[in-house]
């Protein structure tokens, strides 16, 4: 099919196109009229850099949501710590609150066995 040397008369302003590697990934993409002249063809090698660009973006992206999982793991680890030096001291409280109790109760028991009229 031969190409049209007329302009057309509505531009068209935005064009489907489509990863020919993949097959799946389809983009609407601004078209200059410019670009569309047969003097800048595109090669494999800018294929290849256009792939390579898309795989430094998401690498770039898992890293940044890696980095903030790690920073929310660490807050939470930080809350979790402190949660426990909580239960650890309220344990502690207790168990003294029960000694004192429980020896106290044991001696008035004795007391008051042995006082018995």
């Amino acid at each position: 099919m031969k190409p049209s040397t007329s302009p057309s008369p509505e531009p068209a302003l935005y064009t489907k196109i489509q990863d020919a590697t993949s097959g799946e990934h389809c983009e609407n993409r601004f078209v200059d009229h410019d670009d569309l002249t047969p003097s800048t063809p595109t090669t494999e090698n800018d294929s290849v850099k256009e792939l390579l660009k898309n795989i430094l973006a998401v690498l770039e992206t898992r890293v940044h949501h890696e980095e903030e999982k790690s920073h929310e793991d660490d807050k939470e680890d930080e809350t979790k710590k402190d949660w426990m030096l909580a239960a650890a001291v309220l344990d502690r409280i207790c168990a003294i609150a029960f000694t004192i109790i429980f020896i106290g109760g044991t001696l008035i028991s004795i007391i008051l066995f042995i006082a018995r009229p």
